[in-house]
């Protein structure tokens, strides 16, 4: 009987370590990265320049341009994360701090979950998503819409 499992089992970890060998990782490059983006769903035509230095784990801090009618105002976001890069894709995730509570972060600390593609080696796309999970139980009864912010940047290597 301990046969009759042991190719099934040996067939299963060889297709498990082939597959983890598809997907390899490439080394994040330590850089500077300025953002220009702006929130396309709840809060539109908010606007934040931040700028990202570090490789895999890195710092960000961020001013807010333009906030429109939102009250309070937020003006500053500081925030970490580690990076895992494919190719010329990026994707984060990390911890963010915004100086107010709004209705659309509800919280001043927030997730911070990003994904990116280098157009080139000093342009990038980038999609950044702010918010405090109430969507996974976390303060459910707090306001959450999220930040959804699109933007390009420019990195310095």
């Amino acid at each position: 009987m301990a046969r009759a499992w042991a190719v099934p089992l040996l067939l299963c970890g060889l297709a498990w370590t082939g597959s983890a060998c598809a997907i390899q990782l490439d080394e994040t490059r330590t850089d500077l990265r300025l953002t220009l983006s702006q929130d396309y769903l709840h809060a539109r035509g908010a606007t934040l320049l931040a700028g990202r230095y570090g490789g895999a784990w890195g710092v960000r801090l961020g001013a807010w341009v333009r906030t429109d009618d939102m009250e309070p105002k937020p003006h500053w976001v500081a925030a970490f994360d580690h990076v895992w890069t494919v190719g010329k894709w990026r994707a984060g995730l990390g911890a963010a701090w915004i100086d107010e509570k709004t209705n659309v972060n509800g919280t001043r600390w927030v997730f911070d979950v990003s994904l990116a593609y280098d157009l080139t080696r000093q342009l990038f796309i980038e999609y950044r998503h702010h918010s405090h999970g109430s969507k996974l139980g976390i303060e459910p009864d707090v306001q959450n819409g999220g930040w959804n912010l699109i933007g390009v940047g420019v990195s310095f290597d």
